[in-house]
């Protein structure tokens, strides 16, 4: 095992304000292009990273070969992290209710809504961003005849079939299994093998890739980044911890890993290796820069910029 350590990490952004360095940020990131060769690297993408929700694309994915055949928004939600907005919680409720479970019966913690829009809402297992996995994860054991109290345990088939897909798509063995914070199982791959599985995400899983640019809020909430890049036709997965990913149709793809967990310069990074890569225009990359690239204030002023490396 390899797992990533501080002499692994490079310089990938830094944020000045008022003219003056205030925070860095360093981690990996790799490009791949078609055939599977890396583009651009910065770091070593060979070190394992935990690839958190970005690894979601391929976990529904794994379901559609395990028979879950869900279409348009009910798809999408089956790899979202979503905010917990009203639309989002009824969506996860008709999902459960559809296949003969309910609320009681989800094994993800009980969270607040983290969308603004829901501010006051109670807490509850629908609201906890990755309800949606969790209901899928229940509907493709009904349509198994799979026990169902005990979908989150390692050994269970589901998470076993998640685990062989998973290696099939990164090209590695994985190197470690813990338990992500919705409570499943979490695998522990390379920032490479995270790029070569939403390759092979982009390859196979057309009809999710086209439900979610059709259906871009669900995955996360309207302004979310993995939506923005949506919307602009781009795959796209955040993951906790300053992970995000980004899948192109022409078989592209794009893994980073933030060391300090902070997000906020991933999709703006996303964004310039793509342009510089020739893989997006300078209009498109000018369009996406202007919704995700963090906005440096003082007051209602702009007082610094980030720059990446």
């Amino acid at each position: 095992m390899n797992p990533l350590a501080f002499n692994d990490l490079a310089p990938l952004a830094t944020l000045y304000r008022g003219g003056m360095a205030e925070s860095f940020h360093h981690g990996v990131a790799v490009l791949l292009a078609t055939d599977g060769n890396i583009l651009k690297e910065a770091g070593n993408a060979k070190a394992q990273i935990f690839p958190r929700s970005a690894l979601k694309p391929v976990q529904a994915v794994a379901m559609r070969e395990m028979g879950l055949w869900l279409s348009g928004q009910n798809l999408v939600l089956s790899m979202a992290s979503h905010l917990g907005t009203t639309e989002h919680r009824s969506l996860v409720a008709s999902l459960l209710t559809e296949y003969g479970f309910s609320e009681t019966d989800l094994q993800c913690p009980i969270s607040h809504p983290a969308s603004p829009s829901a501010k006051g809402d109670p807490k509850s297992r629908l609201a906890m961003n990755c309800s949606g996995k969790h209901a899928s994860f229940l509907a493709t054991c009904k349509i198994n005849n799979w026990s169902a109290s005990d979908y989150l345990n390692p050994e269970h088939p589901l998470q076993q079939g998640m685990k062989q897909k998973i290696e099939q798509l990164v090209g590695e063995k994985v190197a470690l299994t813990t338990t992500d914070g919705c409570g499943a199982p979490l695998f522990a791959i390379s920032t490479l093998g995270l790029a070569r599985s939403i390759a092979g995400f982009m390859s196979e899983g057309a009809s999710l890739f086209e439900a979610a640019k059709a259906n871009p809020w669900v995955i996360g909430d309207h302004g979310t980044a993995d939506a923005v890049f949506l919307r602009h036709g781009l795959m796209a997965k955040i993951g906790a911890e300053g992970v995000f990913v980004v899948g192109l149709e022409t078989g592209e793809a794009l893994a980073i890993k933030i060391a300090d967990g902070n997000l906020r310069a991933a999709p703006a990074l996303a964004a310039k290796l793509l342009r510089d890569s020739g893989l997006i225009t300078q209009a498109r990359f000018e369009k996406l820069w202007l919704e995700v690239a963090p906005k440096i204030l003082g007051g209602d002023k702009i007082m610094g910029e980030l720059v990446l490396e």
